[in-house]
């Protein structure tokens, strides 16, 4: 649960900074300075997306894999005496 919960604030942080970006890009008046700003918005929303695809994915195969493992672990392994 640990690491959903990091991925959560991760995500809400970039979404948070984007929108901060965007908006001092409405306050600023140099064109040069607003087109940085919306880049940086830009990037943080979209480095948010990935990260967030990203632990989505490592999360889906590291349940995957644990459940794989339980049931090889219940799996009776041949003795010796069935040979």
């Amino acid at each position: 649960m640990k690491v959903e919960s990091i991925t959560i604030m991760v995500l809400a942080l970039c979404i948070f900074l984007s929108f901060y970006f965007t908006y001092l890009s409405f306050q600023t008046m140099d064109d040069t300075f607003k087109k940085q700003l919306v880049v940086l918005a830009a990037s943080s929303l979209i480095a948010g997306v990935v990260l967030f695809a990203c632990m989505t994915i490592y999360l889906g195969i590291r349940r995957a894999f644990s459940r794989f493992e339980d049931q090889l672990i219940n799996i009776e392994e041949p003795t010796e005496e069935d040979s």
